[in-house]
C-alpha cells in the first residue's frame, strides 16, 4: 500500500481542484491510500468525503501576492512555524510515502516534505508570466524542494524550463482528463434558456471561469459590444464564477463594464454553480478568451464533453486541446475585435458549431481519457517510490 499524502491551496471547484479530486476518486484504494490536506472547508471537500477518504483541514502556506509584501514577508515565518505544528500534529503516527503538492501556490507540503525527508512531487498547473521576480522564483522552488515535477501541459514545462533548465531532468508531463458521467438534464437546460430569454433561434455563448484579471471576461464583454453595433442581435452572452476571496474588486469592475456595454440586456454574470453541465449543456459555444496563457484549460474540456465548440485565445497549454477549425477556433489573443469575428462565425452555422462539437468529442475521449490519466499517475508514484525515474 503506498499512502499519499494530497496537499491542496483551496477547497473549490475550480481546474486544479476537480483534478484532483478526479485522480483521488480512480486511484485504486488497494493499492493507494490517500490522505488530503485542505487549508478550509468547501464544495471540494464535501466531494472527497463522499469517496471516504482522509482529510484534515489546517492552515497551509499559501503563497499569493500578499506573500511578497512587506507584512507578508513579516509574517512568512510564523505561517510556516504554525503550519508545520498542524502538519505534524494532525500526522503523529501518520504513514506517508509520498507528499504530492497539488499548485505551486502550497508550500507547506514542500517544507514538510523536506524536514521529513519524503519523496516530494509538486504538481504544476499554473504558469506565472508575471511579475518577473515570482515567474523566476517558483521554477527555483520547485528546483529545491521537489523530488519530482509533474505539468499539466508541455506549455507549462516549458515555462519552467526557459528559467530552470535542470528541470528536464526530473519533470514529465501528464496531460488533465476529464470525464463526464452527468447525464444531460432536458429539463434543466430548457429552464436555464427560458430564465436567460434564449429563444429557439438565438446563441448562447458560455464563458466559465473564476473572475480574475486574466480569464477574459471584459475582453467577452467588448466583443459583445462590437457585434450589437454591428447589428448582432441574436447572441446572448453568460459569464459564469466568482471572484477569489478578498478580491470582490474583480467583479464588482466587471458588473461596471457591463452595464455601460451597448449589449448589457444580452449579458448575464452568475455566481460559480455546481450544475456546471447544465451551463454547457444549455449553451451553444464556449469561450476561452484568456488574456494570459492557460497553463491547461479544463474548462474546454468540460465544454468538449458536452459537445460545445471552443473559440480560445491561441496562446498557452489550451492550444495542446483544441485543433483549430476542427473543434473550435482560435482568435488573436487579447483581440475583442477578432474575438468578436470567430464568435459570429460560429454564431451564423449551426451545422459547423455541431461537427465541431462531435468531434471534440470524439477527442476528449481519445487523448484525455481519464483511465489513462490514472494508470499514468499510478505509475508514476511506483517509479518515484523505486527511483527508477
Amino acid at each position: 500500500m503506498i499512502h499519499i499524502l494530497f496537499v491542496h491551496q483551496s477547497a473549490e471547484m475550480y481546474g486544479s481542484d476537480k483534478v484532483l479530486l478526479s485522480l483521488i476518486e480512480g486511484l485504486d484504494k488497494q493499492f493507494f491510500n490517500p490522505i488530503v490536506i485542505l487549508p478550509r472547508d468547501g464544495p471540494l471537500l464535501v466531494a472527497l468525503q463522499k469517496l471516504n477518504v482522509t482529510i484534515y483541514v489546517i492552515p497551509l502556506v499559501i503563497i499569493s501576492r500578499v506573500t511578497y509584501s512587506i507584512k507578508g514577508m513579516v509574517c512568512l515565518p510564523l505561517e510556516i512555524y504554525r503550519s508545520m505544528r498542524a502538519l505534524n500534529l494532525a500526522l503523529k503516527g501518520v504513514k506517508v510515502d509520498i507528499v504530492h503538492s497539488n499548485t505551486v501556490a502550497v508550500l507547506s507540503g514542500a517544507l514538510w516534505a523536506k524536514w521529513g525527508k519524503i519523496p516530494h512531487i509538486w504538481h504544476v498547473h499554473e504558469m506565472i508570466v508575471h511579475p518577473n521576480l515570482v515567474r523566476r522564483l517558483f521554477p527555483l522552488l520547485l528546483k529545491t524542494l521537489a523530488n519530482r515535477v509533474v505539468c499539466n501541459s508541455t506549455a507549462t514545462q516549458q515555462l519552467l524550463l526557459n528559467f530552470q533548465p535542470n528541470l528536464a531532468v526530473k519533470s514529465i508531463v501528464i496531460k488533465n482528463c476529464l470525464e463526464r458521467i452527468e447525464p444531460m438534464d432536458q429539463k434543466a437546460v430548457f429552464t436555464l434558456r427560458n430564465q436567460l430569454n434564449i429563444g429557439a433561434s438565438d446563441v448562447l455563448v458560455a464563458l466559465v471561469g473564476r473572475i480574475n484579471r486574466w480569464k477574459g471576461q471584459g475582453l467577452l464583454v467588448d466583443a459583445a459590444s462590437i457585434l450589437w453595433e454591428k447589428g448582432i442581435r441574436n447572441i446572448h452572452y453568460l459569464i459564469v464564477g466568482s471572484p477569489p476571496d478578498g478580491r470582490e474588486h474583480f467583479k464588482n469592475n466587471l458588473l461596471a463594464k457591463v452595464s455601460v456595454s451597448p449589449a448589457k440586456a444580452k449579458i448575464t454574470v452568475m455566481d460559480f454553480r455546481e450544475d456546471i453541465y447544465n451551463i454547457w449543456d444549455a449553451s451553444d459555444i464556449a469561450v476561452v478568451p484568456s488574456t494570459e496563457p492557460e497553463p491547461f484549460g479544463m474548462v474546454a474540456l468540460e465544454a468538449m464533453a458536452a459537445g460545445k465548440p471552443v473559440i480560445a485565445a491561441a496562446h498557452g497549454g489550451i492550444k495542446e486541446i483544441i485543433v483549430d477549425g476542427e473543434t473550435g477556433l482560435y482568435f488573436a489573443p487579447s483581440s475583442a475585435e477578432d474575438l468578436a469575428n470567430k464568435v459570429e462565425d460560429l454564431s451564423k452555422q449551426p451545422y459547423k458549431r455541431e461537427q465541431m462539437g462531435s468531434k471534440g468529442m470524439e477527442r476528449l475521449k481519445s487523448f484525455f481519457n481519464h483511465e489513462n490519466y490514472v494508470l499514468e499517475f499510478s505509475r508514476f508514484y511506483e517509479k518515484v517510490l523505486s527511483n527508477t525515474l
